[in-house]
């Protein structure tokens, strides 16, 4: 008897640890699944077809069949993000908003400041420029205190095109030019490409979007032809439509019809591929005012009823409806269609008056908004002004210590020195200059120093003073005192010099190379770091890299 008690406790005990390792199991691929699901996602960024709703949705659903929390935020964020991209800016609001509810208990996680300036976004995109200011000053109240560089980065940016928005064009151009020096002098994109490459672009539509306001063509073109040379090399599909579309329209500002409409219907194209219809009905009105100032009125007028029928259906904007009614009224005007004409004047007013009857005290509102955002910024740059005060002052007591404690040292160290000892160096010095005068071999060395740099050996990082020493048949002491005494310079300082002649050289005659990074730049020319680089080239033309390639792009 005792024996079958035994075997039914052995096989409950065996059945136990069985469901226990299924169970193990189980949760490591539920873990699997939904990583597996995720990087389906992120491998496929880029064009957001149907085929990338499906992925998303089907996340989604695994991550709440799972009951998985972080995987439920991060599908909500991904939908939310599908549904921006395709103007379809309320089911945006609702994703983003559950989004927020998978995270409500931790509001200083970077997850959370994603969500918050990914619905502060969406808002500029309404219209809603109060309601961003007011989203995006709380938001960097708490990237200040996370002192997140990606965070601060990111709503800096937004705070650039809110000024953008409010016309205030210097602002926004020192923002969005600050961003872009940031981006390139930190080499954020060699760090973390995907972090800052959408970034990198924006900054430079957005900034050509400030030229444009301005009505500075020709420098809109300048960064709108940089941000799509990234945009391509990137794969940066929405950006390029995006891009295309501002292309096009400062061409058609300029008279350069055919070009512009060249541009936009690509952009069209894409945002079609993209499916975001209320884009695509903004490259719709434009390239109907292509025609309208070539007079093609006909042209015109057929894509304008299409963007009334689209109206309809909710595929157009409200400001760009508005804009669609008055360039109708302003063909019939010239057709001499005169009661037509009055006809769309009334619908742009009427329109116009619930506009404004929406946004009331929205001015007002943004700024005092923009004036708080100011106060933070200046709040958190007083403190880090302070910080290195602090820093610099403790290492200045470090550095007067250390002088004070090596001056000591070397006093010591000099009585113990006879007096013949020092004497007798300094002959020693006069002889080796006077051998160097009278040396027949310093001719010879130096035409070999010559050929090396017709040979452009200074490009190669691996050259030092004893590899230099070594190729012309000399020692690193004697190549040392011709170079002073001939070049009057250290091997250092010549080695700078040729390189730096070069680099202004190649930026004077080769215009790819003055797209190169600055980290680019300094490898193409023989240095081992940025840093290097950049304060020989300082040395030599009084000017940091960045702000002297700003002059010549």
């Amino acid at each position: 008897m005792k024996r079958y008690v035994y075997i039914a406790l052995l096989c409950v005990n065996l059945f136990s640890c069985s469901k226990n390792d299924e169970q193990r199991l189980t949760n490591k691929d539920i873990t699997q699944i939904l990583t597996q699901a995720e990087h389906a996602i992120l491998n496929h960024q880029g064009i957001e077809t149907d085929s990338m709703m499906k992925l998303r949705m089907e996340y989604y659903h695994k991550a709440k069949t799972f009951n998985d929390s972080v995987h439920m935020y991060r599908s909500h964020f991904y939908l939310g993000s599908f549904y921006k991209s395709r103007g379809i800016y309320d089911e945006a609001m609702r994703e983003y908003d559950k989004a927020l509810q998978h995270i409500s208990a931790d509001k200083d996680s970077a997850r959370y400041i994603q969500t918050k300036i990914a619905i502060a976004t969406t808002e500029i995109e309404l219209g809603s420029k109060h309601k961003a200011a007011d989203i995006l000053l709380y938001t960097y109240k708490i990237a200040q205190r996370n002192n997140d560089v990606r965070q601060l980065l990111d709503i800096s940016g937004n705070m650039g095109i809110l000024n953008l928005e409010l016309k205030k064009y210097n602002e926004a151009k020192q923002i969005f030019s600050d961003a872009i020096t940031f981006i390139e002098e930190e080499n954020l994109i060699e760090k973390k490409p995907a972090n800052y490459i959408e970034n990198y672009i924006n900054y430079h539509m957005f900034l050509a979007k400030t030229y444009y306001e301005e009505e500075k063509h020709d420098s809109s073109m300048l960064y709108i032809d940089r941000a799509l040379l990234a945009a391509d090399f990137y794969k940066d599909i929405e950006g390029k439509a995006y891009l295309y579309q501002l292309k096009g329209r400062t061409q058609t500002a300029q008279k350069r019809f055919e070009e512009a409409y060249d541009n936009l219907t690509k952009g069209n194209a894409l945002f079609e591929t993209l499916k975001n219809e209320k884009q695509r009905s903004k490259m719709l009105f434009l390239l109907a005012d292509n025609y309208v100032q070539q007079g093609a009125y006909v042209k015109a007028q057929e894509l304008l009823n299409s963007l009334e029928t689209r109206y309809t259906k909710g595929q157009v904007l409200v400001d760009d409806y508005h804009e669609t009614l008055l360039l109708k009224a302003d063909i019939f005007k010239n057709t001499k269609q005169f009661k037509k004409e009055s006809e769309y004047r009334q619908k742009s007013e009427t329109l116009q008056d619930s506009m404004n009857a929406n946004t009331k005290d929205e001015t007002m509102i943004q700024t005092a908004t923009q004036y708080e955002i100011e106060k933070i910024k200046n709040q958190f740059e007083a403190q880090q002004q302070k910080d290195e005060q602090k820093f610099y002052t403790f290492l200045s007591i470090a550095i007067l210590v250390i002088v004070t404690f090596g001056f000591l040292l070397f006093k010591q160290l000099q009585k113990r020195k006879t007096l013949k000892t020092t004497e007798e160096s300094k002959p020693d010095k006069t002889t080796s200059q006077n051998a160097i005068k009278s040396d027949k071999t310093v001719d010879e060395i130096l035409q070999k120093l010559t050929n090396l740099e017709a040979q452009e050996f200074y490009l190669n990082p691996k050259y030092n003073l004893y590899a230099t020493a070594k190729k012309i048949d000399t020692n690193t002491t004697y190549l040392s005192n011709i170079l002073n005494t001939y070049k009057k310079m250290t091997f250092t300082e010549y080695l700078n010099t040729l390189r730096i002649d070069y680099t202004l050289h190649r930026l004077e005659n080769d215009k790819k190379f003055r797209m190169y990074t600055i980290k680019a730049m300094a490898k193409e020319v023989g240095y081992k770091s940025h840093g290097s680089f950049s304060r020989a080239f300082k040395a030599k033309t009084g000017e940091n890299p960045s702000t002297y390639l700003k002059k010549i792009r």
